[in-house]
């Protein structure tokens, strides 16, 4: 429970497809009279039974949170995951939440299945009885899948009872697809024995066999009915329009909204549900639809104004994938397509510096995420986010009454964060657009964390070719240019040139008794004591292996300079502990800049004079 609401959690693809949207629909309006949230956890492609492969996006599954949700809804068939489903009732289990499982059968979970079986025999019986087929043929799927060889032996069985002897003949195999669906009809055609009705296992095939009959001048239905099952979207579009058995949601979410109130009061029922999938009469069969004008418009709507916002969504995510920081790519999507969503990235996101497409992250979520987008908040800032508290504004978005709809953001097989929609209605354009919305938002997210690792990479490679890696100052070549530039944006003014050249003190005595490690660090700490110790632009340059030296505009204070990184020095020394003292000699020399200026004859002049410090250093050390 959460926010006073019980949180229902339903695993689910494809909520854009007409049925499953409206199972979502109708399943919401049931649950929200009981006080119930649902949330639901969503792919937008189904897994294939792929157990070996791995997908960021079904890593949504992991955001559950078993420690505030009160029923799980897993919707199996629909995501075909077995290693998916396993885990969600597993973490289920010890957590002791109820488990509703809907087209599939798991041990110790309440079941919601569809009787295939009785549904199929519906529109088997529909062109026995009601059109009087007297030579039916039936396209199976795959000889040994159980749901073809179920309905198989449906046919055989119905067309007895109505007279019809079966022959072997009387069954073609189209695997459940579209080619070999064609093939097979093809091979009937060429047979000379043309059936008067064709079933077909599923709609797929149906709709095939259709186009493959007409596209040989055999008219559908009056030379040959055809029919499928499954009631998919596309049966709506095919011409004629195909009769088809819908696993229909309005039954469906009928007994799923009771099976969930069971489990939340007995959350040890272990019933067991059966729905009978509904009979689509339809043009195919000589029935007509009075349907499909509808979801012929409705396809139009949505195909029309998904064209419109497709291209805007793609310009978004280019200007994401060439921004310079979070805060601007996250502003690109202030674009008007895209609205009641949230977006949290993982914290790894954020880092720059790491190629992370090439490192061993696996498909999950960081604990501490990163507000990366959220529309409908007046003042919205990017900010860390603890996973657990899931999206800002969780109890305003429940009492609205409307799903929450999550979905895993990912790009190059990384799981990058994740999306909350909580749209204010059921918008079916909104629908729709989910998986556009989400690869929109994978690939600019990715592509711009793949861009800035590039702009960090060039940041590194110029490092290495204008400074020193030991500390940090330009190197020779690099100063020599930088130099030259600078004399030349003097030239013809009265300015005056200033060196400071700084040699490290006793480097010998520290690199033999403390090793070079030692040497190195006060080589870098000397380095450091000249840089801070000069004015702001100064060029400061590894000039010898541990001379540094400094190179600037104007006449300055050369005593304070000098007592600077005598300060700075001193405390190095007091703060380090070490057993050796970090200390330089300083020789500082300026002249007024000429067009031949000579650097050669600047450095030179300040070397006399840092060689008179050091000598007067080893007197002193002698006395």
């Amino acid at each position: 429970m959460k926010y006073g609401h019980k949180v229902i959690a339903l695993c689910i693809s494809r909520i854009f497809d007409i049925e499953n949207r409206k199972f979502v629909i109708d399943l919401n309006q049931k649950l929200k009279q009981k006080n119930c949230s649902l949330w639901i956890y969503h792919i937008n492609t189904d897994l294939y039974w792929e157990e070996n492969t791995s997908r960021p996006e079904a890593s949504v599954f992991d955001l559950i949170d078993f420690n505030i949700i009160d029923t799980v809804i897993l919707m199996d068939e629909k995501i075909k995951s077995r290693r998916i489903s396993d885990t969600l009732i597993a973490k289920a289990k010890t957590c002791h939440v109820p488990v509703v499982v809907v087209d599939g059968r798991y041990p110790d979970c309440t079941s919601v299945n569809f009787d295939y079986r009785a549904g199929f025999e519906t529109v088997v019986r529909h062109v026995m009885e009601v059109h009087h087929a007297k030579n039916p043929h039936f396209i199976a799927g795959i000889a040994g899948n159980p749901f073809s060889d179920e309905r198989e032996e449906v046919f055989k069985t119905i067309i007895q009872e109505y007279g019809i002897t079966f022959r072997p003949d009387m069954v073609s195999y189209g695997m459940f697809w579209a080619k070999p669906a064609i093939e097979a009809t093809e091979k009937l055609i060429r047979s000379g024995n043309l059936p008067d009705a064709i079933i077909c296992a599923n709609d797929i095939m149906a709709i095939n066999v259709s186009n493959t009959l007409q596209s040989y001048g055999i008219s559908v239905p009056e030379q040959v009915i055809v029919t499928g099952f499954d009631g998919i979207e596309e049966i709506y579009f095919s011409a004629p329009n195909i009769t088809s058995v819908r696993c229909g949601c309005s039954d469906l979410s009928e007994s799923v909204y009771h099976a969930v109130m069971s489990s939340l009061n007995a959350p040890d029922n272990t019933e067991q549900v059966s729905v009978i999938p509904f009979l689509l009469r339809s043009d195919s069969c000589g029935c007509g639809n009075p349907d499909g004008k509808r979801h012929l418009f409705n396809f139009n709507d949505r195909f029309y104004r998904y064209q419109d916002d497709s291209q805007v969504l793609y310009e978004v995510s280019e200007r994401m994938q060439v921004s310079k920081n979070l805060h601007e790519a996250g502003c690109c999507l202030f674009c008007g397509q895209l609205h009641d969503a949230t977006i949290l990235i993982n914290d790894w996101c954020t880092d720059d510096t790491k190629n992370h497409f090439q490192t061993a992250y696996h498909n999950h979520f960081t604990d501490k995420m990163f507000l990366f987008f959220e529309t409908g908040q007046e003042q919205f800032q990017q900010k860390t986010f603890r996973r657990e508290e899931i999206i800002p504004h969780l109890k305003e978005y429940m009492d609205r009454g409307f799903p929450l709809i999550f979905n895993a953001i990912g790009f190059m097989g990384k799981t990058l964060g994740y999306v909350c929609f909580h749209f204010p209605d059921y918008e079916l354009v909104n629908y729709c657009k989910l998986p556009q919305t989400i690869n929109i938002l994978g690939s600019g997210l990715g592509g711009y964390i793949n861009t800035r690792y590039q702009h960090y990479l060039m940041k590194q490679l110029e490092f290495i070719y204008r400074y020193d890696a030991l500390t940090g100052l330009l190197n020779r070549m690099s100063f020599i240019r930088e130099f030259s530039k600078l004399c030349e944006s003097l030239h013809g003014t009265d300015a005056y040139i200033t060196a400071v050249l700084s040699d490290l003190d006793n480097l010998k005595f520290i690199n033999d008794k403390f090793g070079h490690n030692a040497g190195d660090n006060a080589i870098r700490i000397s380095a450091l004591a000249l840089k801070e110790s000069c004015p702001e632009g100064a060029l400061c340059v590894r000039f010898g292996g541990d001379e540094m030296l400094a190179v600037f505009t104007g006449k300055t204070d050369i005593s304070a300079i000098r007592n600077r990184i005598q300060q700075y020095l001193s405390d190095y020394n007091q703060a380090s502990g070490l057993e050796y003292q970090v200390s330089s000699s300083i020789g500082a020399y300026t002249v007024l800049l000429t067009q031949d200026m000579d650097l050669e004859k600047i450095v030179h002049g300040a070397d006399k004079l840092m060689y008179t410090e050091k000598m007067r250093k080893k007197q002193k050390n002698i006395h």
